[in-house]
C-alpha cells in the first residue's frame, strides 16, 4: 500500500498523519526532540505505525509523498542561531537596514503598551551588521535604464571583503533590481566564482517588490537562514533515506502551499510560520466538507496560541510579514500568535504578589511538571491536570504517564501559597486568567477587525485546545464550536490537504487609465513561467489552477492592498470590477467611506498563484 505522510514539528510535540491508499487516516504524536528533531519524527511515525500493525521503515519505504512543516526557520531567528551573512548593495545605500522605513520600521511589532513608551524600547539590531554590508558603484533608475554600469573589479573587491570576513551566505540587493536585474546577476556570477560554497540570495528573485527596505531585509533574512535551513533539510532527507524513503519530499510554505525540498531550501524565509498556516489550511479544507465557509481557527499547542480566519471560504493574507520584528516581503496567510499555551510557565511576581503566565515556555523538555521530564515550573498544562481536564488515561493515547501529585505539590508551593489561596481555587483562577488572555486575542482578530463572531464557527485544535475552548468559545459568542477528529495533530492534517503552490509576481506600476494589452502581457508572462515550473514537477495542465491578483493603492499612498483579479480574462470590464473589489476591501480594512477613487488608482504588482493539485 502507498502512503502520504504529513509531519508537523512544533515547539512541544511532533504531529503525524498517515493516509493510506484506501483513504484511511492514522494519527501519531510524540514529544519534539530539539535540537535533533529527527527523533521526534521517528517517534511520531512509530506511534502511527504501531496502530497500522507495521513499522516505520515499512511505512517510509511505501511513502509516495512526505509533507513537512517545521518551526526551524523562526526558531533560528528567535534563538539567534542564524548563519553569518554579508550584503552587497548599491553604494550610498548601505544603511537601508538601519534607516528602516521611518516610524513604520521603528514601531512595527511592538505591543500597544510599548508604543506608548517609546523611550523604553529600542530598535532590534539590524539583521546583518554594518561591517558586513558593502556597496558597489552602480545605478539603475526606476524605469530600468542603466545610468552607471557596475564594474567587474569593483564587484570583486566587494565580494572579496565578505569572503575575507568568512561569511557563510551572501545577499545581493541593488536599487531597482526588480525592474532590471542586470547588476544583481553580475554580482551573482562573481560570488559563484569567488565564494562557490556561500549560500546566495538575490533580491530580485526572492522579493521583486517596490520598497528598498523590505526587499533588502528579505534578502538579508533569507541569506542568514539559508545555511541553517539547508543543513536541516539535508539531514532530514538523509535520515528518511536511511529508513527506505524514496518518494517526494515537499515542504510547507507560509502562503499555504508546498514546495519541492530543493526549492524550499533556497527560499527558507518562506517557511517562517508554515506550521500555523498548515492548521489554518486544514480548517479551510474541513470547513468545505462540513459546509462552513466562515471559520475562526484557534490553534492551542504547547508553546503558542494562534488564530486565523476563513471568510467566505477564503483565507486572508498579511500585508506586513515579520518575524521578531524583522520585515520580509513574502506573502503569508494571516495567522496571529500569542506566546501563551499549554507549556507557558505560571509564576507570581514577588514584588507585587500578582500572577503571571508566560511568555516563557517549558517546551517538551523539561516540559510541564506533570510530564515527569524534570520540569520544576508549573504551567497551564499542570493546572489542566490538577483540575481534571487532562486525564492520565488518554494522555498521548495512554502511552505516557502523568505525575499529577508532583504538579499539585509544586503549583501549591510556587503559585497557590504566594497568592494566599488554596490549591483548587488557585488553579481555577489561573485557568480563568489564561482563558481571558486567549479570548482577548480572539476578540482582537475578529471584533476589532469588524468581524461578527456570531457568523463564524470556532474550530479548536492543538494538543491542549479541547480543555479551554468551551470557556473562551462561549464568551466569544460563536455560532458553533468544532473540535476535529484530527485536533491534536491538525497542522499535519493540513499538510495532507495541501497542494504544491508557486507564487510569482512582476512589479510594474501602472496608473489609470490602464493599458489593457500591457496587463494581458504581464499576466501571460507570469502564467507561462508558473506553468513551466509545475510541468517540470510532473503536473499536466488539467492538474493546474492559476489565480491572478494585483497589488493596488491610491496615488501618493505608501501602503498597498492586494485584491483578487475579478474575471477569467483581462479586459477593461474585468479591470473595472477588480478596482471595485479593491475599494470594497479598502473600506472593510480602513472603514466606511475611506475609499477615494478621485485620488487616482495605481496598480503596483501583478501576481499569479499556480497550484499543482496533489492527488
Amino acid at each position: 500500500m502507498e502512503y502520504v505522510v504529513g509531519i508537523d514539528i512544533g515547539g512541544t510535540c511532533t504531529d503525524c498523519v498517515v493516509v493510506g491508499g484506501d483513504g484511511e487516516v492514522t494519527l501519531g504524536k510524540a514529544f519534539s526532540t530539539p535540537p535533533d528533531f529527527s527523533g521526534g519524527i521517528q517517534d511520531a511515525l512509530g506511534t502511527a505505525a504501531q496502530q497500522l500493525g507495521t513499522d516505520v521503515g515499512t511505512i517510509l519505504a511505501s511513502t509516495r509523498l512526505f509533507l513537512h512543516s517545521t518551526t526551524v526557520a523562526e526558531n533560528a531567528v528567535v534563538d539567534g542561531t542564524l548563519a553569518s551573512a554579508g550584503i552587497v548593495t548599491t553604494r550610498g545605500f548601505e544603511d537601508t537596514l538601519f534607516a528602516m522605513r521611518g516610524g513604520y520600521g521603528r514601531w512595527s511589532g511592538l505591543t500597544e503598551d510599548e508604543k506608548r513608551n517609546p523611550v523604553d524600547t529600542d530598535k532590534l539590531p539590524a539583521i546583518v551588521p554594518r561591517n558586513l554590508i558593502v556597496g558597489i558603484r552602480e545605478r539603475i533608475d526606476s524605469n530600468g535604464a542603466v545610468k552607471a554600469a557596475a564594474q567587474e573589479a569593483d564587484i570583486e573587491q566587494a565580494v572579496q571583503t565578505l569572503v575575507d570576513a568568512n561569511v557563510e551566505a551572501i545577499g545581493v540587493s541593488t536599487l531597482w533590481s526588480f525592474v532590471n536585474s542586470q547588476t544583481e546577476k553580475q554580482v551573482a556570477e562573481v560570488v559563484r566564482r569567488l565564494a562557490p560554497k556561500a549560500f546566495l540570495t538575490l533580491s530580485h528573485e526572492i522579493a521583486p517588490v517596490v520598497g528598498e527596505y523590505e526587499r533588502t531585509s528579505t534578502a538579508a533574512l533569507n541569506a542568514r537562514l539559508g545555511p541553517v535551513v539547508h543543513g536541516y533539510l539535508d539531514n532530514l532527507r538523509a535520515s528518511l533515506a536511511e529508513h527506505g524513503f524514496t518518494g517526494q519530499l515537499l515542504v510547507a510554505q507560509a502562503y499555504g502551499g508546498l514546495l519541492p525540498v530543493d526549492e524550499a531550501a533556497e527560499r527558507p524565509v518562506g517557511m517562517i510560520e508554515s506550521g500555523p498556516v498548515s492548521g489554518l489550511v486544514g480548517s479551510q479544507a474541513l470547513g468545505e466538507q462540513l459546509g462552513l465557509r466562515n471559520i475562526i481557527a484557534a490553534d492551542m499547542g504547547g508553546t503558542t496560541f494562534k488564530v486565523g480566519t476563513v471568510r467566505e471560504g477564503l483565507i486572508e493574507y498579511q500585508r506586513e510579514s515579520m518575524v521578531l520584528r524583522y520585515h520580509y516581503a513574502l506573502p503569508k496567510m494571516d495567522v496571529v500568535s500569542l506566546g501563551l499555551a499549554g507549556g507557558s510557565i505560571i509564576s507570581v511576581d514577588p514584588r507585587t504578589g500578582t500572577p503571571r503566565i508566560g511568555p516563557k515556555s517549558a517546551g517538551s523538555y523539561p516540559g510541564p511538571v506533570c510530564y515527569a521530564h524534570g520540569g520544576e515550573e508549573p504551567t497551564i498544562t499542570d493546572i489542566d491536570a490538577i483540575l481534571g481536564y487532562l486525564s492520565p488515561a488518554y494522555f498521548l493515547g495512554g502511552r505516557a504517564e502523568l505525575d499529577i501529585p508532583k504538579a499539585r505539590q509544586l503549583f501549591e508551593e510556587k503559585v497557590a501559597t504566594p497568592l494566599g489561596l488554596e490549591l483548587l481555587p488557585a488553579a481555577a483562577a489561573m485557568y480563568k486568567l489564561a482563558n481571558s488572555l486567549f479570548y482577548d486575542l480572539l476578540h482582537k482578530t475578529t471584533v476589532q477587525r469588524g468581524l461578527d463572531p456570531r457568523r463564524f464557527a470556532l474550530f479548536s485544535f492543538g494538543g491542549t485546545a479541547g480543555m479551554h475552548v468551551g470557556a473562551y468559545g462561549e464568551h466569544l459568542g460563536v455560532s458553533q464550536i468544532v473540535i476535529p477528529y484530527s485536533a491534536s495533530v491538525h497542522g499535519a492534517f493540513g499538510l495532507v490537504t495541501s497542494d504544491i503552490a508557486h507564487e510569482d509576481q512582476i512589479t510594474q506600476p501602472l496608473r489609470a487609465p490602464f493599458d489593457v494589452e500591457a496587463i494581458v502581457g504581464i499576466y501571460a508572462q507570469l502564467e507561462e513561467r508558473i506553468v513551466a515550473q509545475l510541468a517540470a514537477e510532473g503536473f499536466d495542465r488539467s492538474q493546474m489552477r492559476l489565480n491572478r491578483a494585483v497589488d493596488m493603492r491610491y496615488r501618493r499612498q505608501v501602503h498597498i492592498l492586494t485584491s483578487p483579479f475579478v474575471g477569467d480574462e483581462v479586459t477593461a470590464e474585468s479591470l473595472e470590477a477588480t478596482v471595485d473589489m479593491f475599494e470594497r476591501l479598502y473600506e472593510e480594512k480602513y472603514g466606511p467611506q475611506s475609499a477615494y477613487r478621485e485620488a487616482g488608482i495605481e496598480l503596483v504588482s501583478f501576481r499569479v498563484r499556480g497550484i499543482g493539485v496533489v492527488g
